[in-house]
Order: structure tokens, then sequence, then C-alpha cells
């Protein structure tokens, strides 16, 4: 397993990256030579002249009505959702986590310990041992890199994190990523629950700003598999999916979680390999303290580039 960075000058740290793959598969469909289809009119003469030299008229496909079971209500889709954020206040876990971006990409094995709402340590490892380890107690926000023995320490804005992870996120829509969860609260006017082409539920908000919030269930158990956010221009800004759901101490979690930016030029992807809920760990796990020897840089002193 590898791990992919890079260094820039000045304050910026070594590229240090948090986590949805689709897969795609053509299917090649023979083309039917001469030989075979003479042989399929023979075969549809044969079996005409069989059902006395009538063709039956086929009975007419079963109306939509007929196959597809009634929509569920919003709050029937949303109920398990709300269930398992109840539910989940604190997590530990062990990942394979992706990046992939138009300049770079990697994976490396990541520690991951969360508490709601917007608590975080992330500990990521390679071959050579710990590269990174990122904290955030929800105030402050921590990065430290053994090899180079420095330390980034901050307020935990999302233009921080951005700096640190590469994921411009908030601290708590970090948190609630990484927890199998939308990032953003579900909120705004709900419109009426529509089924897809593809057999999953949808369900559109509506926000005050004009943008436009998505959520997808699966149809057979209403287990959510898919978010993403549009301005009010209707532009898609980004978009994740869930799957591979297990039983985790009687709570179904999403073992792969993905994140992509509106045109898919950066991709992050969390595959959890084990997942443990339970109650909020210490909160001397999300600070941390400068090591001995160790260089401690206040990323707040850089904002040439700040928002």
């Amino acid at each position: 397993m590898s791990s992919s960075s890079s260094s820039a000058s000045g304050w910026s740290p070594q590229r240090t990256t948090l986590p949805f793959f689709s897969l795609s598969r053509a299917v090649r469909l023979q083309r039917p030579t001469p030989l075979s289809l003479s042989w399929l009119v023979v075969l549809a003469g044969l079996i005409v002249w069989g059902n006395g030299c009538t063709a039956r008229r086929p009975s007419p496909p079963p109306s939509p009505s007929q196959t597809l079971a009634p929509l569920p209500s919003a709050p029937e889709l949303l109920a398990p959702l709300h269930a398992r954020q109840r539910a989940i206040t604190g997590l530990r876990g062990l990942a394979k986590v992706s990046y992939r971006d138009a300049h770079e990409k990697g994976s490396a094995t990541q520690a991951v310990a969360l508490a709601t709402p917007d608590r975080f340590r992330l500990e990521l490892f390679t071959l050579l041992g710990v590269a990174a380890i990122h904290t955030c107690d929800g105030q402050q926000l921590a990065a430290y890199l053994p090899r180079d023995k420095v330390l980034y320490r901050g307020v935990a804005s999302p233009f921080n994190i951005a700096r640190l992870t590469q994921v411009l996120l908030s601290a708590r829509e970090v948190t609630r990523l990484l927890m199998g969860l939308p990032p953003f609260v579900v909120e705004g006017a709900v419109a009426p629950v529509r089924r897809e082409p593809a057999g999953t539920y949808r369900l559109d908000f509506r926000r005050s700003n004009g943008s436009l919030t998505t959520l997808r269930f699966e149809a057979e158990t209403n287990r959510l598999t898919g978010w993403a956010v549009r301005d009010a221009t209707g532009a898609l800004q980004a978009q994740g999916e869930l799957g591979d759901y297990r039983l985790v101490q009687d709570i179904f979690f999403p073992f792969a979680i993905s994140l992509s930016d509106a045109q898919g030029a950066q991709q992050v992807s969390l595959v959890y390999r084990e997942v443990s809920v339970g109650p909020i760990p210490s909160a001397a796990l999300f600070r941390l303290d400068t090591p001995t020897g160790v260089e401690e840089i206040d990323i707040d002193a850089y904002r040439l580039h700040s928002p």
C-alpha cells in the first residue's frame, strides 16, 4: 500500500489526505450472422404454423400500478437515517483511504476516532509508520507530521481543514461524513418522494437560499445510498455515495463512503475494515500536545490566500 504526497514552500505541510469508486462494465452483444438469422426465420414460421397459422397477439404488459409498490412517505425514508444518527455519538474505525485529483493520487491506511458533533482524530499510516495525525476538538485543528518534525495548529475553520486535508469541509461536516451521514443537515422544504429509473427513491429538499439537496435511498431497505448538493441555478456542487452496509452493534452502518466534487476531478473514498460504535471517546484524544523537539507553526498567521 502506498501514499502520495507533495510539499509546498512556506507553511504548507506535506499533503496527507482523508475518503468510492465507481465500477463500470461493458457487455458486448454478439451480432447475429446471416446463417443464424435464416434459422430464426424458419423457426418463427414453424411456430406460427404449429399454432394454426395464426400469430397470437402478446398480452399487454402489466401497468405500473400492478408491478410497483406504493411510494413511501418522506418520514418513512428518513426514519432509519435519523435513528442511526441518534444512536451513533462516538465511533472508532480502521479504513483504507484513497484520494485522487487532477495532479496526484494515493492510498493509505487510516485509523479514525469520531465524536459528535465536530470532533475527530485521523491517523494516517504507510509502510514506514505514522505519516500524519490530524485532530480537531471542535475549536482547534492540529496536524502533526512526525517525519518532518513539525506540528501545524490553527482554528478549525473549513479553510484550515482544506489546507491540511485537501477537503473543504467544516469540522462538523467531516465528522458527519465519516459517520456515514450526509455532510449537510437535512432541512428545507421537502418535495414528494420520487421513484427513479434505477429503482431507488429520491427525496429533494429546497433550502431558503435556493439550493437543492438530494437524498437517494435503496428501495428494498430504505437505506441511504447517495446524496448531492446543487446551487440555486441547478449546478452540481458535490455528491457522495454510501454502500456495503453491515450490522455493527445492532446498527446498519455503511462501510464504503465517497465524496467527489462537481466535475469529479477530486475524489475521496474511505472503505472501513473495522468499525466500533459506542460512548464518546475521551476529549483528550482530540487534542495534540507539541512533542519535544518538534516545531509548531501557527497556520492562522498565513492568510495570504484566505477567502
